[in-house]
């Protein structure tokens, strides 16, 4: 891969076309910036993952999302306006203090299409792992295999804090001591994931079911969400779960989980497959935006440790580090 750089306009390098990533990249080419975005995966979207296995689909990472800032409302707004999203249920919030009845809103043709409507239009190249990036003041290089893949005038980092630090460590980049403690102190639940396909009707009330049990957080229709033309769902497992056979084979936690979810469902599983998430919830987040590295070009890190988890998090993060960019460009 040759290494890009625009020559008409300030190019921005960001590392992860998640939620983050992707809303960064948007802000930035709405004010006349040209965003080049990189990611691991062999996909966009990170944890607003769909996987079609047959002729069934899954969400098998994010589930739903909320909306709370006047700015995330306007763009669900646009994006349910548009026929993308739509509401799939109501309950109570268990993270605002007034306990308010909110709507969750659910992705026609699973979740994984909102990222992708996001990238529509934009540069970005999956299956890209970046080892270290290059600061100088003539800007900033990407290295992924010993190669040079890429430079621009900026850099927005969004992958998940272990991630993350293991990159600006490879790049020999010390945070101040401030954002560095910040980082350090975080640490993320991970979650087990079951796609189950089923030979009739989950009976899953209202499509989904949080059984309180100390295996299974959640259990989502997909069928009834509009992701899945057949009977599907997806179990996610409690952080103590995850926990305790995060190293076991799959085969092995996700037979239990299949077990433990038979009696909560109508339909009969007839197969199933698992997928781990390492870095499903962060346990402490932050409320600062995005975090500035001080150096000889911007570099932001963004993503939804920075303000406030979830979703919306993801796309504050994502826009606060766009502006901070564009402030020093």
């Amino acid at each position: 891969m040759e290494p890009t750089m625009s020559t008409t306009s300030p190019q921005v390098l960001i590392i992860g076309a998640g939620m983050a990533g992707l809303a960064a990249a948007n802000e930035l080419r709405r004010h006349g910036t040209t965003p080049l975005v990189l990611d691991k995966g062999r996909a966009v979207g990170g944890r607003m993952a769909t996987r079609r296995i047959g002729d069934a689909r899954y969400d098998h990472g994010a589930q739903h999302f909320s909306a709370r800032s006047a700015a995330f409302r306007d763009e669900v707004t646009r994006w349910r306006e548009s026929g993308l999203v739509h509401e799939w249920f109501r309950s109570r919030s268990l993270t605002q203090a007034t306990g308010a009845v909110e709507p969750r809103h659910a992705a026609r043709g699973g979740i994984r299409s909102i990222p992708e409507y996001l990238a529509a239009g934009l540069d970005v190249i999956t299956a890209v792992t970046v080892e270290s990036i290059e600061l100088d003041p003539s800007g900033i290089t990407a290295v992924a295999g010993g190669n040079i893949v890429a430079a621009a005038d900026a850099a927005i980092i969004t992958p998940p804090v272990p991630q993350t630090r293991a990159l600006l460590a490879n790049s020999g980049i010390a945070l101040p001591g401030g954002a560095a403690a910040m980082l350090e102190s975080i640490e993320y639940d991970a979650c087990l994931a079951v796609m189950a396909r089923l030979d009739g009707p989950s009976g899953l009330p209202d499509g989904h079911a949080t059984p309180g049990d100390d295996s299974i957080a959640w259990i989502a229709d997909n069928r009834h969400k509009g992701v899945s033309e057949v009977p599907a769902v997806t179990i996610h497992s409690t952080p103590e779960f995850a926990a305790r056979h995060l190293e076991d084979p799959p085969e092995r936690w996700a037979a239990a989980l299949v077990d433990h979810a038979r009696r909560l469902l109508a339909g009969t599983i007839t197969e199933y497959t698992g997928h781990r998430w390492r870095y499903s919830q962060p346990r402490r987040v932050f409320d600062v935006g995005a975090v500035s590295i001080d150096g000889p070009v911007p570099t932001v890190l963004a993503g939804e440790v920075f303000a406030g988890s979830r979703i919306e998090g993801a796309y504050t993060s994502g826009r606060a580090a766009a502006a901070q960019v564009l402030e020093r460009l």
